[in-house]
């Protein structure tokens, strides 16, 4: 479960950049927050499933695996929107602040959700080789 880590912060750098450009874009065209995270959900989704199947997890990419990932991602939607809501609305932090600090925040949440939507396939397949060996 560790080993793929430094491949992750690799991975997970390139979509944080991402994440926070689209916000820190978005809060300077006047957008509000949460549109920003929209847009920056579909942009991150997307990019991190291709590299952490094809990079970080050396996985296949499949449908139920995007579902999976989609899913796990989901989750954290309602963290970065309430995080955002303490760190803008309530902290008044500017938004170059805000994001870098949320996605520090939500780094450990990501890894175990990303690790659950594209690895759980290979742990299933490695438990039932165990199983066939053993008899």
């Amino acid at each position: 479960m560790f080993k793929p880590i430094p491949r992750y912060v690799l991975v997970g750098a390139l979509c944080a950049t991402l994440y926070n450009a689209t916000m820190i874009v978005g809060d300077w065209a006047g957008l509000h927050y949460v549109v920003s995270t929209l847009i920056a959900f579909v942009l991150v989704v997307s990019l991190g499933y291709y590299l952490h199947c094809t990079f970080t997890f050396s996985e296949r990419l499949s449908l139920r695996g995007l579902a999976r990932y989609t899913a796990a991602m989901i989750v954290s939607l309602p963290l970065s929107v309430g995080g955002m809501f303490l760190l803008r609305d309530m902290a008044h932090l500017p938004m170059m602040v805000a994001s870098p600090t949320l996605t520090v925040l939500l780094f450990g949440w990501n890894y175990l959700a990303t690790h659950w939507a594209v690895v759980t396939r290979r742990l299933g397949r490695k438990a039932k080789a165990l199983d066939e060996a053993a008899r």
